[in-house]
């Protein structure tokens, strides 16, 4: 049977930066009884999907409305998915199983309230009361048994992550707001959107069902003479910008606890499969940074470096060794400097003591010959 008109047809052989929430909800072209390798070529077309330059120019709009660099109320994260994630299993559509996007531009998302319920999961475990043996404490409320929480920790809770509604009083949200978390997409240098397989959000991916039967029901236990079926579907890879806004002492305080949780629980389904899992990465938080103060107007005339230190301080130390070291005139060029001329080169190892004379310090006793020792001396030699 025929889902798709003709003339939808012809352009759908040609998407690449299209809806992908669409596609997996729609894209569906025709339907019959062996429907596996029309779905497998639906999923090709979304994983084949690369971030537009309209969902480019929206995330860098969040990013300069809620960078902590240029705002109190808020703290960040950037965090890379260490594999693969999958979120949204339940919306269904013509594949079964989805995957959770934004509404406007297609690209994968982790709801805020997601995001929320998972960090005060993995809080309530750490504030949990415990017995002589270390074992988690239970009540039974409602029929239900939840973690007795440590008196003292109870109102902690209730201030990141709210209260229930009572009898005798009604409930809230907190005083944090956690924001959807965004997928970031790459860019080069000259700001162009990089599209290789390794910077696209959707990756086509299998989970293979061992016991059908059993969670159908049809039978009361699961046996291991059941045929294994795989079931194709979409997964997520690569990094995701979390943002939560409030009181300073109170977001960062709640920043830590989700970087925690993002390690070591994760987000998503699938989590004891080894899906959801995040690593936590300075390089690319780095680059977020540097991404946000591009926007940002440099006043030379309250820091006369303004321009230089918007380069330098974003560097990691990989990246600065290199910029100092083999990469001297590439840095020097960025900056619109002269690296023959003293004066540039004085401006640019002032800002680099300024920003990391700890470090800098560190490579005294580096390795003879290597990148790190030739930046060192580079450093030394105009070093005031």
């Amino acid at each position: 049977m025929q889902l798709m008109r003709n003339q939808l047809r012809q352009v759908f052989s040609r998407v690449n930066d299209a809806h992908a929430g669409l596609l997996m909800q729609r894209g569906l072209t025709d339907w019959e009884e062996n429907e596996k390798p029309i779905k497998a070529r639906l999923i090709d077309t979304v994983a084949n999907v690369t971030a537009s330059d309209l969902y480019v120019l929206a995330f860098d709009r969040w990013l300069d409305a809620t960078h902590e660099d240029g705002n109190e109320a808020f703290a960040t994260v950037t965090a890379k998915i260490d594999g693969r994630l999958l979120t949204g299993l339940a919306l269904g559509g013509t594949l079964e199983t989805a995957a959770t996007t934004h509404h406007t531009y297609g690209m994968p998302m982790l709801a805020g309230s997601s995001i929320k319920g998972a960090v005060r999961s993995y809080t309530e475990h750490l504030f949990a009361e415990r017995d002589e043996n270390g074992e988690l404490q239970f009540e039974k409320s409602d029929n239900v048994n939840k973690l007795v929480i440590q008196e003292q920790k109870q109102g902690i809770l209730d201030i990141l992550f709210g209260t229930d509604a009572e009898d005798d009083h009604q409930g809230d949200a907190g005083y944090l707001i956690w924001h959807d978390a965004w997928w970031i997409p790459m860019v080069s240098d000259q700001g162009s959107v990089l599209t290789g397989n390794d910077y696209k959000p959707f990756v086509g991916d299998v989970v293979t069902v061992h016991h059908p039967k059993y969670y159908s029901r049809e039978l009361d236990a699961a046996l291991d003479m059941e045929n294994p079926v795989p079931n194709q579907q979409i997964a997520i890879q690569g990094s995701f910008y979390f943002v939560i806004q409030g009181e300073q002492k109170w977001v960062h305080f709640a920043r830590e606890l989700l970087k925690e949780t993002l390690a070591n629980t994760g987000l998503g389904a699938k989590g004891a499969s080894g899906y959801g899992y995040f690593t936590l990465d300075d390089t690319l938080n780095n680059e977020i940074a540097k991404r946000y103060s591009k926007g940002v107007p440099v006043d030379t005339t309250a820091d006369p470096l303004g321009a230089i230190r918007q380069v330098i301080k974003y560097l990691d130390e990989s990246q600065l060794i290199e910029s100092l070291s083999k990469g001297k005139n590439a840095l020097f060029k960025d900056l619109g400097l002269d690296k023959d001329n003293d004066d540039d080169v004085q401006k640019v190892v002032q800002v680099v003591i300024e920003e990391f004379s700890e470090l800098v310090d560190s490579w005294s006793d580096a390795q003879k010959k290597s990148n790190t020792e030739k930046a060192y001396k580079f450093v030394q030699k105009y070093r005031s």
